[in-house]
């Protein structure tokens, strides 16, 4: 993959990782605020605890997955070599949240092979013989 298309990739996954950080971000408080919200209106006891158990512990999560997903975007935008492994981690991780989630994942395992693959180009012997002979 040429240089410049493969920055473009980065800045593109930069820009996904952001929105889609901001948007699990943005769940996440949103399912905790729901709490207060439930104990509001309803009165029975089993109902708010059930809720305050499945609010907190996707909210948790949805928040704990969106802060690395923030900053390896910021990350790739950015052009920062570390944005590429965590990027890579949150990618992994991200393979779990499906649909969404799983072609972010496929697409930044994609591009950072890439990043790998770009230093194994392989040599052919007419490339050693033309080396040789200058």
């Amino acid at each position: 993959m040429r240089e410049n298309t493969y920055k473009t990739h980065q800045k593109i996954l930069g820009a996904i990782l952001i929105a889609y950080g901001a948007i699990n971000f943005t769940g996440g408080i949103a399912l905790l605020a729901a709490l207060n919200i439930v104990e509001i209106f309803v009165h029975e006891e089993e109902v708010i605890q059930l809720v305050a158990i499945f609010s907190r512990l996707i909210g948790g999560i949805l928040l704990v997955l969106s802060i690395p997903a923030i900053i390896a975007g910021i990350g790739y935008v950015q052009e920062k070599d570390w944005s590429k492994s965590l990027g890579l981690v949150v990618g992994i991780v991200y393979l779990l949240l499906f649909p969404i989630g799983t072609i972010i994942g496929i697409y930044s395992i994609w591009l950072n092979a890439q990043d790998i693959i770009k230093d194994k180009e392989p040599v052919f012997a007419e490339d050693l013989v033309k080396g040789a002979a200058t």
